[in-house]
């Protein structure tokens, strides 16, 4: 695996602490049970799509001005700045919201995607789109996220995934991180 050229990241619940209460989210914009929310705001009507829209923006804004970093995000991206990696942030969140955190937490990415770039994770799109921006192979890239979407999108994409877990008692399949301090050494584990 010492063929690693770019790290890949999801955003809300990786780079920060979850903090969505995405029943409420679901609740207010009307989502059915078994749908995704963006899923479900595509078959509206154009001006009940553009309600339900703003409803999840205005939520989104609300949780990144609030956001508070992972533990460990300012010593990884520390290190990474000593890496040749190329770094990619890849989001389902908007692009003001994800905009907003990279200043807040002063990240540095050489490439920021968000939902208005490409079809939303689980999707592969956005992580497709990271390859071809940085013209790599998928076995070249490393996907962090924290959510099933991330690891279908990822595996979709056919692009190594490193599940961050938030509960040490879920039973997770797969390469497990249960903090961000952890990554670099489960990267180095597998060049060795």
């Amino acid at each position: 695996m010492n063929d690693i050229k770019a790290l890949l990241f999801d955003m809300d619940g990786t780079l920060t602490v979850p903090n969505i209460d995405w029943k409420i989210l679901r609740t207010r914009v009307g989502v059915p049970e078994g749908v995704g929310i963006m899923e479900h705001i595509y078959t509206l009507s154009k001006q009940e799509a553009q309600r339900a829209d703003n409803i999840v923006r205005e939520i989104e804004m609300a949780s990144v001005q609030k956001a508070i970093a992972n533990q460990g995000l300012a010593e990884l991206f520390a290190n990474l700045a000593q890496k040749p990696w190329k770094l990619a942030l890849v989001t389902n969140n908007h692009r003001q919201a994800m905009e907003l955190v990279v200043a807040t937490f002063d990240l540095h990415f050489d490439l920021l995607l968000s939902r208005e770039d490409a079809q939303l994770k689980p999707a592969p799109d956005l992580l497709q789109l990271a390859l071809e921006h940085f013209d790599l192979a998928a076995t070249e890239a490393v996907f962090v996220g924290d959510g099933r979407y991330d690891r279908d999108a990822s595996a979709a994409a056919g692009v190594r995934y490193i599940h961050l877990e938030h509960d040490h008692d879920r039973p997770v399949s797969g390469e497990v991180i249960y903090g961000l301090s952890e990554l670099l050494d489960q990267l180095d584990s597998t060049i060795e």
